[in-house]
């Protein structure tokens, strides 16, 4: 029998915990062809949930194009990831893609590659020269395919604050200056990195300033991560309470990745048992942390004896006032001058991260393991 809670990929279908209004939302947006900023940690699902309104508005009759960026580490790598995505996105056999690629990029070689009976584009262009026009090209493309089949179009780029590390700003400019003229194409920028994400649009500086509606994603509602779970466990035949769901909703703090990661634990305790109690809960917790202390260890070694403390302090409190004297002496932090270098690395580092004007310690299990051993 095969375990009904999934984690650390997307997920779709009986996997996916319904958020209902946020689906609603977005494929409103996307059919009034709004720009849309989506920012959230990892883990919060936005992946999974962009993907379900895409294939909610593509039933519906508009393009949908979806747009990777963690890879792309420099201009080139982006124009490679973009491309590709254009080609997945447009809809007919290999020379008809093939076609549309070359009228629309005119200056990239696409290349047909073949595998298990289906095919995707590579892409060539000359790097010595510059690829300006091969930007220029590519941020049109979407939209003159639109135009040709008279619809409307979506393009999502996720893990969109990669551009914030190339060497210069000419992809932000170039984006919105172009894609301001574009009345049949949506644009979700998505990003997990939320000071990033929050300097690119809300910098008055940056070429993205005002440039889309923000939508901050939020953990799902305790509700309907009690009835996914429960009707989960229940399909299988085991018992779960209701001080029991609380418990696992405790400790996951709604963050769906770990939430579907303590569950998968309980799924294989109690497949014998058909019951979990907390004692279960308590017990899978173990397991998790154990699994991973391995890389706790590892990430531990690496930081300084400030960035220990700090994240000691911070495990320890919750949603603390970093810079108040009572937190700084408690925990024998030094003057506040001396944390803000501290926090400056350890969201670099991205083991922290700032929710509500607050500084909290990004991996759940990770801030367990601290509490335990330190």
């Amino acid at each position: 029998m095969k375990n009904p809670f999934v984690y650390g990929e997307t997920v779709s279908g009986d996997n996916f915990c319904d958020r209902a209004r946020e689906t609603k939302e977005l494929v409103a947006d996307i059919k009034n062809g709004q720009n849309v900023i989506i920012f959230s940690p990892r883990r919060y699902g936005k992946t999974s949930l962009i993907k379900q309104v895409l294939r909610k508005v593509k039933v519906q009759g508009i393009l949908t194009f979806y747009i990777d960026l963690y890879p792309a580490i420099n201009k080139g790598k982006f124009i490679e990831i973009y491309a590709g995505a254009i080609s997945a996105g447009i809809s007919g056999g290999a020379r008809q893609v093939v076609k549309k690629i070359k009228e629309y990029l005119p200056r990239i070689i696409p290349k047909v590659v073949m595998d298990d009976q289906a095919f995707h584009l590579e892409f060539e262009f000359d790097r010595i020269d510059s690829i300006s026009p091969n930007i220029d090209s590519l941020l049109c493309a979407v939209n003159k395919e639109a135009d040709r089949q008279n619809k409307s179009a979506v393009v999502v780029f996720d893990e969109f604050q990669e551009i914030a590390n190339f060497d210069d700003d000419e992809i932000e400019r170039k984006m919105r200056s172009v894609f301001q003229n574009h009345r049949n194409v949506s644009y979700i920028f998505m990003g997990s990195k939320t000071h990033l994400m929050r300097d690119i649009f809300n910098n008055p500086n940056r070429p993205f300033y005002k440039s889309g509606k923000h939508f901050p994603l939020g953990k799902i509602d305790q509700e309907e991560l009690s009835l996914f779970a429960k009707k989960k466990f229940s399909d299988q035949d085991i018992v779960i309470g209701s001080n029991e769901l609380e418990s696992i909703l405790n400790n996951t703090e709604c963050y769906p990745y770990y939430f579907q990661m303590l569950c998968y634990v309980l799924w294989e305790l109690c497949m014998d048992s058909r019951v979990i109690t907390e004692a279960d809960i308590g017990k899978a917790l173990d397991i998790l942390i154990s699994r991973e202390s391995s890389v706790y260890i590892a990430m531990w070694e690496e930081l300084t004896i400030k960035q220990k403390n700090l994240m000691v302090a911070l495990a320890k409190e919750e949603s603390p006032e970093v810079f108040s004297k009572k937190f700084l002496e408690t925990y024998g932090l030094g003057p506040s001058s001396s944390i803000q270098k501290a926090l400056k690395k350890l969201l670099k580092k991205e083991l922290i991260q700032q929710e509500n004007g607050s500084y909290i310690i990004y991996d759940l299990f990770f801030k367990r393991w601290i509490r335990r051993t330190w």
